[in-house]
């Protein structure tokens, strides 16, 4: 799809202004050290945020005009020139109804600001909206997917001008490692460090798709930037995607870097690891270390999509200005580095040479 650029916007060289929900988040966190060039309202339910551009507007997605009084509300959507959404909530598992009130009902709340603002909406989605299950190992996942799909779709139906982005896994700061939290790829790192991943149940050769938060942020803020009105766009590795088995070297060579004794992980066939060794493996392991087992394979299962390979669009978006993607086995040896130090491996040794 050609992409489409947006008419000015309240005609004129002033300084733009953008709401950008769920800042304290990891995408939210990585755009805020972008968006330099913006006035950035926030708009806070729990986290704070600050910076040098920023305004912080406490308020809530998941309830109608943000829980504004209207006057607050129609004074904010007559400053705003672009609304950026990547509140949701991304716990799997979670069943008490936050999944449907923040990221469907709330993503409609967003659209109707965005709609008030005549901003275009640059909604956060994920590249893994689609996610399907075969059999139980996966199925938390569902409602989580079904709950972004929805949301999609709440999006296209509003009527408002908007543009879809669809991030993969979102690893650190390609150079710094940094992330504001970690997630499931830290998780499975610390499962190997931890010496409890002795097998993994895929296909080595199976596609492992991640990408660097400063690298989803500068594409956002590059489409942003360019007033990009329309289109969907997948923030994705796609064909430069590491195998899973080149992710695992990656690991456990920095597990040894750092004095860690770790063995590699041994792959097996998924259908004989469900028949034979995962009933008699998992229920020998001890309740914490099952459930943390567990849910690295409920990590896997989602993110590898049965071999996979996840469409890309950031070409499109070099063209465009924003940031190649760079080298994946050094951005994920920098975000697992970080994740380390943060977690105290290393710290002896470091001691010992000095």
């Amino acid at each position: 799809m050609p992409v489409q650029i947006a008419g000015p916007h309240r005609i004129g060289r002033a300084r733009r202004t953008v709401l950008l929900t769920g800042a304290s988040g990891v995408v939210g966190r990585a755009l805020l050290q972008r968006l330099r060039d913006f006035d950035v309202v926030c708009l806070v339910h729990r986290s704070p945020v600050s910076g040098p551009n920023v305004t912080a507007v406490s308020g809530d997605i998941a309830e109608p005009m943000f829980g504004l009084a209207e006057r607050a509300y129609t004074d904010l959507a007559a400053r705003v020139d672009a609304v950026i959404h990547c509140a949701a909530v991304t716990a799997f598992n979670r069943t008490d109804g936050s999944l449907e009130t923040t990221n469907i009902t709330g993503t409609e709340h967003v659209a109707a600001f965005a709609a008030a603002a005549n901003a275009v909406l640059y909604h956060v989605s994920t590249a893994f909206v689609d996610t399907t299950v075969d059999g139980d190992r996966g199925r938390t996942a569902i409602g989580y997917a079904a709950s972004k799909s929805a949301a999609e779709k709440a999006v296209r139906s509003s009527g408002v001008a908007h543009v879809i982005l669809r991030p993969s896994v979102v690893i650190g700061d390609s150079v710094t490692g940094e992330i504001a939290a970690f997630q499931g790829l830290h998780q499975v790192a610390a499962g190997m460090f931890a010496g409890i991943v002795p097998m993994i149940p895929f296909d080595p050769s199976w596609p492992i798709d991640f990408v660097p938060a400063d690298v989803v942020a500068d594409a956002i803020a590059c489409v942003v930037e360019n007033r990009v009105s329309e289109g969907e766009f997948w923030l994705s590795a796609g064909e430069n995607a590491l195998r899973l088995d080149e992710s695992v070297a990656v690991a456990v060579e920095l597990a040894r870097d750092l004095g860690v004794s770790i063995d590699a992980p041994r792959f097996v066939p998924p259908d004989m690891f469900d028949r034979l060794i995962g009933p008699v493996f998992l229920d020998a392991l001890p309740d914490k270390i099952r459930r943390n087992v567990l849910r690295m394979l409920e990590f896997f299962t989602t993110y590898l999509q049965s071999g996979q390979t996840k469409p890309s669009s950031l070409d499109e978006l070099v063209a465009l200005g924003a940031s190649p993607l760079p080298d994946q086995r050094e951005s994920l040896r920098n975000t697992l580095q970080y994740w380390a130090a943060q977690s105290g491996y290393g710290q002896a040794e470091t001691e010992r040479a000095a």
